[in-house]
């Protein structure tokens, strides 16, 4: 019998996680120019973040959680296993960064509706776990947010390295095959080829689309992305 894909990578990751402990952790680029920069077709938000709720959709080793904190919000996050959370939970408490980490998943979060001000998805919530829809995560992270709330997340291109040879399913969706890091081999991810692909998908639970692109050559390993901040409909 084959592996359960879901809980294969549960497994993957929650190892990968516990053979790195680092003692500092430093957020991803395009994360902090969300939430700091100042661009053309990016409005900075004229109020205060102090005291915002903030959600850290898959943050893996907590990279992300310094940052929403050091804004001022109360931090979240969700991550596929307990050990995982314990991970960064001890690495924000030997920080002094309070957070409240808990186990869920992009089509199935542990809060209660209107709960956040704020939803982080580095990297994350184009994951869709078989039997479901990546329509299934934007629901469930548009039942989280709070109307008018702030969405802020990256969607790999169809360009990008994790794709390579991967199978097409359908609407964008694709079953990884050549992971070169061998954690996500036989999961099914979401990718989008354009912009107005991107604000179809996310229509009507999100619009105020500011949407970018990354598109990194890391030593053989290209990475692309879109990256975008988007709003709640209220």
């Amino acid at each position: 019998m084959m592996d359960d894909p879901v809980d294969s990578l549960t497994e993957r990751y929650t190892e990968f996680y516990q053979s790195r402990s680092p003692a500092r952790v430093y957020p991803v680029e395009f994360v902090v120019r969300a939430f700091l920069g100042n661009y053309p077709r990016l409005q900075r938000d004229q109020t205060s973040s102090r005291g915002l709720t903030a959600l850290d959709l898959g943050f893996g080793d907590g990279r992300n959680l310094p940052l929403l904190y050091d804004l001022g919000m109360q931090v979240f996050g969700v991550e596929l296993s307990a050990d995982i959370c314990t991970f960064a939970k001890v690495r924000m408490e030997n920080l002094g960064i309070p957070v409240d980490l808990r186990v869920g998943r992009n089509k199935a979060l542990p809060f209660d509706d209107a709960h956040f001000d704020v939803v982080l998805a580095c990297h994350s919530c184009y994951y869709v776990d078989r039997g479901s829809h990546f329509g299934d995560n934007v629901a469930e992270i548009a039942r989280v947010l709070k109307p008018g709330g702030k969405f802020v997340f990256s969607v790999p291109i169809g360009t990008s390295f994790i794709l390579r040879g991967a199978k097409t399913l359908g609407d964008g969706h694709m079953e990884i095959v050549n992971d070169p890091y061998g954690l996500r081999n036989g999961n099914i991810l979401r990718k989008f080829d354009s912009e107005d692909e991107i604000k179809a998908a996310l229509s009507p639970e999100f619009g105020r689309f500011s949407i970018g692109s990354c598109r990194n050559d890391f030593w053989g390993v290209e990475e692309h992305v879109w990256i975008v901040v988007c709003r709640k409909a209220v």
